[in-house]
């Protein structure tokens, strides 16, 4: 896997320092540059009631903030950053910064830990998901970045495949090992109605293990598989939770726009649900 320029999504916010860090020293641990981007939302509302001569400089001004808390903490850790200060959409800003600087990764913090915040993404965060056309590492605050436990969610499809493809390549380089997990999402009603058919879903997902347990392998690096029953979401985070730190990676699915995930879908909640960080694999 070869990460040479990272885009770090950046505002005065705690979570957003810790996913500056996690940014700085995947920079040094990659040998990677490292884009800082601070975005200046567009002010919206009636200009005339707006008592401020230069209200521009004024919306700019968090946005400065962040960019010198971020060169303060790369000088801290004697890494050299490019900042960027952007203003529009921060959504679509991000995802088309990602690709004018050629970006191989976005990182973003995700900072709403309240019960009900994080049952939806915050907008900014599922807009430049939406709209990414590259990888993107949403890191909950406080969460550590451990590349070298990967929890890979698997159904069988070819984006699930592109996303253990760059599983093991990262768990290859980094010493790590693969745990590969399907889940089985099937309502109790058609288990009892249809047994057969169950059973036959059983196996595909044990197939579907298989396959990245040996693709893996055939790389030289440990991986194992399990299958579970009920909510994908929440078995996949149960499982990740249970082994400690580590990465959950998860396929897009080839969505495009914001459907990718504002659709209720298991990527959503996992990345809304989730206490470790969650590497989105683009497709």
């Amino acid at each position: 896997m070869s990460i040479k320029r990272l885009l770090v999504c950046i505002d005065v916010s705690e979570a957003s320092q810790h996913a500056m860090n996690v940014a700085l020293d995947l920079a040094k641990t990659e040998n990677a540059s490292l884009t800082a981007l601070a975005v200046s939302p567009p002010y919206e509302g009636d200009l005339s009631l707006v008592g401020v001569h230069d209200l521009d400089r004024v919306m700019r001004e968090s946005c400065d903030r962040a960019l010198g808390q971020a060169r303060s903490m790369a000088s801290a850790k004697g890494v050299t950053v490019k900042t960027l200060c952007e203003k529009g959409d921060p959504g679509q800003v991000i995802a088309d910064m990602a690709e004018g600087e050629n970006a191989d990764l976005v990182i973003m913090g995700i900072r709403n830990t309240s019960p009900m915040g994080r049952m939806l993404l915050g907008s900014v965060t599922a807009r430049a998901v939406g709209l990414s056309r590259v990888d993107v590492l949403l890191v909950p605050h406080g969460a550590p970045l451990n590349l070298r436990r990967l929890v890979l969610a698997t159904d069988g499809s070819r984006f699930s495949l592109q996303a253990a493809g760059k599983a093991v390549a990262m768990a290859k380089e980094h010493g790590g090992a693969i745990e590969a997990l399907c889940v089985l999402d099937t309502p109790n009603e058609y288990l009892a109605l249809a047994p057969q058919a169950a059973q036959e879903l059983a196996e595909s997902s044990r197939r579907n293990v298989d396959e990245v347990v040996a693709l893996a392998q055939s790389a030289g690096v440990p991986a194992k598989g399990s299958v579970a029953e009920g909510d994908a979401a929440g078995e996949i985070l149960a499982y990740a939770q249970q082994g400690g730190a580590g990465t959950v990676v998860i396929g897009s699915h080839g969505r495009t726009g914001l459907r990718r995930l504002l659709m209720g879908g298991v990527v959503e909640k996992v990345v809304c649900l989730s206490p470790l960080p969650v590497w989105i694999v683009i497709s």
